[in-house]
């Protein structure tokens, strides 16, 4: 039996977290053979919240560090995410090294914080064939750029989500040998048709707001990448355009308090609902009449390939690293990053489309994310990667 380990602590709960359950189930689900067994590894406890799903899906969890601290303070901004990221390497770098001497994985594919098994397969030779999973458009700084050439031998494979992530990473000389494409499991079919049509519980104005199918859609952490502020200032000029529209924005993060503040001070706070996140953003992607996503840069952008499955119409950044691959030239309305102009002028095109124009644009993007499910997840892994 190969044994497949996923190394990807998080100090957030981003979108990739769920991508990395959904490949390891892909390996138990979709593999024609049988032989490999996936393991996902719990550095410090930050896989607790998701710990029941994940043996659900019969996929065993090994923890390095059963007492941690983790969960108990918080890692929001820059600072406190730096001292998570430096908790994680230091307290987990001797259980990582003991739980590699004795289970001996076939394989380690490592997301997030990959500084610490990039260290360790560096300073000693593991009998584990090393995956790096490379997301965005990585600032080759020097420390990085360094330890990717000392640690570059011992690396197996290198996957990319993106062409843009391949094409940045094809560079470097050393590992472009090592690249594949490997598009992200973001849809998990069953899953998905499981919870979608499962109503929310949400106040009353909001809730007869969205069964109206009166508003936009946007879903993410409020952070800088995201850009939410950006897009909550253009909100009055399209209310302009279409005066009758709500705006539903759904995440949390470190700039939510000034965002709220911000829609106060535009007069727009009746016109504009945050909730914390949910489980179930289909729901609310089958009602919205689009989704909206303002971001500065994407990994590759996973609300837009659920919008795509739940026939939610997009309008997003030419952001690097993602939508545009995603929609294409027909799949949507893309509008150059951070310009108010041009947002307003595809926003303008938007309410302007005929329904057949809009309808031609759904099926477009619903082409498009094919590639996005568990199922073509597990070819493409078992095809090239777990080889």
């Amino acid at each position: 039996m190969n044994k497949v380990f996923y190394w990807s602590p998080f100090t957030s709960k981003v979108a990739t977290v769920k991508s990395v359950i959904n490949s390891a189930e892909s390996v138990n689900r979709f593999f024609k053979d049988k032989k490999f067994k996936p393991y996902i590894v719990d550095a410090v406890n930050e896989w607790v919240d998701f710990e029941e799903e994940i043996r659900k899906k019969k996929i065993e969890i090994i923890h390095l560090n059963k007492k941690s601290i983790f969960n108990s303070f918080k890692k929001d901004g820059f600072i406190r995410s730096r001292l998570s990221y430096w908790y994680i390497f230091f307290k987990s770098f001797f259980p990582l090294i003991k739980i590699l001497n004795i289970k001996k994985p076939d394989y380690l594919i490592i997301h997030l914080i990959t500084s610490l098994p990039l260290t360790l397969f560096t300073i000693k030779n593991f009998q584990t064939k090393l995956i790096l999973r490379i997301s965005g458009l990585p600032k080759m700084t020097f420390y990085r750029k360094i330890l990717w050439m000392l640690a570059s031998k011992n690396i197996y494979k290198i996957t990319c989500p993106t062409i843009d992530t391949y094409n940045e990473l094809s560079k470097f000389k050393f590992i472009k040998k090592k690249l594949h494409i490997l598009s992200d499991p973001i849809l998990n079919i069953k899953e998905i048709q499981k919870i979608r049509n499962q109503k929310i519980d949400i106040n009353e104005k909001l809730d007869l707001i969205v069964n109206k199918k009166d508003f936009l859609l946007s879903i993410g952490r409020f952070t800088k990448q995201k850009n939410f502020i950006f897009y909550l200032n253009c909100i009055p000029k399209i209310l302009e355009l279409n005066k009758e529209l709500y705006f539903l924005f759904i995440g949390q993060g470190e700039n939510k308090k000034e965002f709220i503040e911000i829609s106060k001070k535009l007069n727009i706070s009746d016109k504009v609902f945050t909730l914390n996140n949910t489980k179930n953003v289909h729901y609310f992607m089958k009602k919205a009449k689009a989704l909206v996503l303002p971001s500065l840069w994407e990994d590759p952008g996973f609300v837009l390939v659920e919008a795509g499955y739940n026939n939610c119409q997009v309008l997003s950044s030419d952001c690097p690293n993602g939508p545009k691959e995603i929609i294409g030239n027909d799949g949507g309305y893309l509008f150059e990053s951070n310009s108010e102009n041009s947002l307003i002028k595809n926003f303008n095109l938007f309410f302007k489309d005929t329904n057949h124009e809009k309808r031609k644009k759904k099926i477009e993007l619903k082409k498009k994310i094919k590639k996005f499910t568990s199922f073509q997840h597990a070819l493409t892994m078992q095809k090239h990667i777990l080889t």
